[in-house]
């Protein structure tokens, strides 16, 4: 879920459909509204767009979170922190326990509706925030977490966003940026072909992994994943040892806060 940026100056919230400055190619200002008309039936339109790979919503949830699990097996030694940036209906949240049972988690997003959908499915003391509730930035986070957000803010935005979550991260903390891989053909078709991604601009994770660098993030990784659909499971297996190859459905970046 797209939310809105902190400017590249750090001069405070802007508009995401201010106009961009500084050449890179810039996705159309997120509108807000697709995401809270999607809000009561997000999961079974994407689930309709992806049917193609014999994977739903959950399966792709549950990857994320092994993956995250196995690049950082002491998040689940003792309780941490984590910032779900986008959580959008709470997907993450339904299942994060099952991989980290010691997590305090909080997700954030800018979708009104969506979080309200989030407190409807998991009813209780779940910490879901708005984002214009400003509160999610006064803690510090042990692990931030943003998957499928950056692709619908403009690029121009990037950079001051990512300074702003790792500003956030306690020392050690961990940032986390899933996208889809522009490098692969059947992502372009299910971006294409999915409602909530119209006009959008996919990134090439070397712009991701520059501005890591530029905030001064250190073990800086860009792993690519996805790699078989689901009538290819069985070779599954083989994901963790082509990380290097740039033909993944998706990747991620991962930088440290020293």
């Amino acid at each position: 879920m797209a939310l809105e940026i902190v400017d590249s100056t750090s001069q405070g919230i802007q508009q995401l459909n201010s106009t961009p400055t500084m050449g890179y190619p810039v996705a159309s200002g997120c509108n807000v509204q697709i995401f809270d008309s999607y809000s009561n039936n997000y999961n079974e339109m994407v689930n309709n767009v992806i049917r193609q790979t014999g994977y739903d919503a959950d399966n792709f949830v549950s990857a994320k979170l092994h993956k995250l699990r196995s690049l950082f097996p002491s998040l689940s030694e003792k309780p941490f922190r984590l910032l779900d940036f986008g959580c959008g209906v709470g997907n993450l949240y339904g299942q994060v326990a099952n991989f980290f049972p010691t997590v305090v988690y909080t997700g954030v997003d800018l979708s009104k509706d969506s979080i309200l959908k989030a407190r409807s499915r998991y009813p209780g003391d779940v910490d879901f925030q708005e984002h214009d509730s400003k509160e999610w930035e006064a803690n510090g986070y042990d692990l931030i977490f943003s998957a499928g957000v950056f692709h619908h803010i403009p690029h121009v935005r990037h950079m001051g966003l990512i300074n702003k979550l790792s500003s956030l991260l306690n020392q050690g903390g961990r940032l986390v940026i899933w996208e889809h891989n522009p490098l692969n053909p059947i992502t372009q078709k299910l971006v294409k072909d999915c409602p909530i991604d119209e006009d959008v601009v996919l990134l090439y994770s070397k712009n991701l992994k520059n501005y890591f660098t530029q905030v001064s993030l250190s073990n800086i990784q860009v792993i690519y994943t996805t790699f078989f659909p689901k009538f290819l499971s069985a070779l599954n297996f083989m994901d963790p040892y082509l990380g290097w190859l740039p033909l993944g459905g998706q990747y991620l970046v991962t930088g440290q806060k020293d």
